[in-house]
């Protein structure tokens, strides 16, 4: 394969992948933008899991 076509080619991929992965993102909170955008001061992109408990 031509280095030519390979790099457009590899473009079209990452930005497709890009793309689904925002989409699942945005299904996984529900279709709810409020729950999509994060407050970046309680929240941050290694908090996955919320550990914590109100006892």
């Amino acid at each position: 394969m031509k280095t030519k076509l390979l790099v457009p080619k590899l473009a079209t991929y990452l930005l497709g992948a890009g793309i689904l992965i925002m989409l699942l993102g945005y299904a996984l909170s529900g279709f709810s933008p409020e729950r999509y955008r994060m407050s970046y001061d309680d929240h941050h992109w290694y908090n996955v899991v919320n550990f914590h408990s109100d006892d």
